[in-house]
């Protein structure tokens, strides 16, 4: 039986030293004061914890080796035996019934007890030692001497670097977005059902759902998921356009809005309500150069049309309310049992491997599959 010390009390962590508790002697160390402490906030604290559908464009790289030895399925079997009962919703992310991420922690806490798994909270590892055919691993409290060990601490590149272990630069996903426009007027409003485009590199990548704005910028799931592709590559100038109206082509909507020119409007704040939130009216009427009391003419109709189908912002920046990180071990330099190629006994598991995916429960997904790959292997 071997010490196995596993880093880190997040998702991958926790499930990582349930399997790996099976066959070894297993420290979990958590530098909170309760396991699973991130959990809560996912899935705006009801825990998004899979999604069933198909995996195939969630992530930044091809990870369906993997999945094929532990997939949502299996992960929905796995919490079910822990007595979790879940559900899934219209977009197939699947959900504790309780709504409550804390029913997750509980289950997975009540299974770390029975595994014996000893749990250290609030003992932050600050120093990952490799000596002859052992680890020394150094917390805020003392050190200690491990046969093998699992870094599951999310993107940490300090440990990572006293290992001198080669990444990928990390970089905040699924995030909100600060734009170079001024957002103020419209802070607080979410436009629902609507198609968004970024343009990188020549490309457009589209999204539809929802976007929340804040004082100086733009949130929401759509605009999490396209901030994964800016964060691949470490940089968030881009820009983005908003279709408030993607049921309706541009033809169409020259169409409604010619129509609307022979009803009684007296000025353009009239002609514009009935579309949108008073905001997003302002908004519009503001870009296009048209004052609230002006008459609305046939020359207009085309400027209205294009604002409303492409609302424009220039993405500068991100802040920081990242839910996951992009970057961190390429998964070139892991063996199938995600033990590192240059390091014997070695293994990582969840967000510190260069895997990272969009909103609905993908990324939670990788940490309970490399969890269990490693625990079955280590």
């Amino acid at each position: 039986m071997s010490r196995i010390a596993i880093i880190g009390g997040g998702a991958s962590g926790v499930i990582c030293s349930i399997f790996a508790s099976k066959k070894n002697d297993v420290t979990l160390f958590c530098c909170d004061d309760k396991v699973g402490k991130k959990l809560l906030v996912t899935g705006n604290g009801k825990c998004n914890i899979t999604n069933l559908k198909n995996f195939d464009m969630a992530y930044n790289t091809d990870i369906t080796k993997y999945l094929k030895k532990f997939d949502q399925m299996q992960t929905i079997k796995f919490f079910s035996n822990l007595g979790l009962v879940t559900y899934s919703d219209q977009e197939q992310r699947v959900y504790p019934f309780s709504n409550s991420a804390s029913s997750v922690i509980d289950v997975l806490n009540n299974k770390l007890k029975k595994c014996g798994v000893d749990v250290k909270l609030n003992e932050e590892v600050i120093c990952v030692e490799q000596l002859k055919n052992k680890f020394k691993i150094t917390t805020t409290l003392q050190s200690y001497i491990y046969d093998k060990v699992v870094v599951s601490v999310g993107s940490n590149n300090k440990l990572l670097e006293q290992l001198h272990i080669k990444y990928k630069p990390f970089s905040p996903s699924l995030v909100s977005l600060k734009t170079k426009e001024d957002t103020h007027s419209l802070a607080g409003l979410r436009l629902s059902n609507v198609e968004v485009v970024l343009n990188l590199n020549n490309k457009k990548i589209f999204e539809k759902g929802e976007v929340l704005f804040k004082d100086k910028g733009i949130s929401g799931i759509c605009i999490f998921n396209l901030s994964a592709y800016l964060a691949r590559q470490n940089n968030y100038n881009a820009s983005i356009s908003i279709d408030m109206m993607p049921s309706y082509t541009h033809e169409k909507l020259l169409n409604l809005l010619q129509e609307r020119l022979k009803c009684d409007f007296h000025n353009a704040k009239e002609f514009m309500q009935g579309f949108f939130n008073e905001k997003i009216n302002n908004n519009i009427l503001k870009t296009c150069k048209i004052k609230n009391e002006d008459k609305i003419t046939e020359k207009n109709i085309c400027q209205l049309a294009k604002a409303i189908k492409q609302l424009k912002f220039n993405v500068i920046g991100h802040y920081e309310n990242n839910q996951v990180k992009s970057g961190g071990i390429l998964l070139e330099n892991l063996t199938a049992a995600l033990q590192y190629k240059y390091v014997n006994n070695l293994f990582f598991t969840g967000e510190i491997i260069d895997v990272d995916g969009i909103c609905g429960g993908y990324n939670l997904q990788w940490a309970w599959t490399s969890g269990k790959i490693v625990g079955e292997n280590i």
